[in-house]
């Protein structure tokens, strides 16, 4: 990445990354959605408990499977991202926000459902594990973002 004029280049680098993560955990989500509705795809790394997450009330909200709500979550933080890239530059800074409180929402919920597996179930689901530490990581790199962004 080349310093041109206008460019800030950690800005830039905060942005790819924060992209980049939230792109991963939408994959996730939809793996994870696909896992819900396809006994065929199902495939759990590590844990071994991914059967017994997904296959609890937890893994519910009302009649919305858990991770549906998830790809959702990471389907706004994207477009936030992209409103904080590419968008009026009067919404730019609002844009920032945004990505960051859906990343914090998204983090408390994470960290309840991380919870649930620890002290309820105990057991852990390999995938919901990898979506918590993404939406945990893009809080954080949102977080210095918009410190950063004070600054400037």
């Amino acid at each position: 990445m080349r310093n041109r004029p206008g460019v800030n280049e950690g800005a830039l680098r905060r942005w790819i990354a924060m992209t980049g993560m939230a792109l991963a955990g939408l994959a996730d989500a939809l793996y994870l959605t696909w896992y819900h509705y396809d006994p065929a795809v199902r495939v759990c790394i590590a844990t071994g408990g991914c059967e017994t997450v997904n296959g609890s009330r937890f893994a519910m909200l009302g009649d919305v499977p858990v991770a549906v709500i998830g790809a959702a979550g990471y389907l706004l933080i994207v477009a936030a991202l992209a409103t904080r890239r590419w968008g009026p530059p009067e919404l730019r800074r609002t844009a920032g926000y945004a990505a960051y409180a859906l990343a914090a929402a998204g983090t408390a919920f994470a960290l309840y459902l991380t919870a649930v597996e620890a002290f309820i179930l105990h057991a852990y689901c390999t995938w919901c594990l990898v979506s918590a530490a993404l939406v945990t990581a893009v809080c954080i790199v949102a977080t210095v973002d918009l410190a950063a962004s004070d600054r400037a």
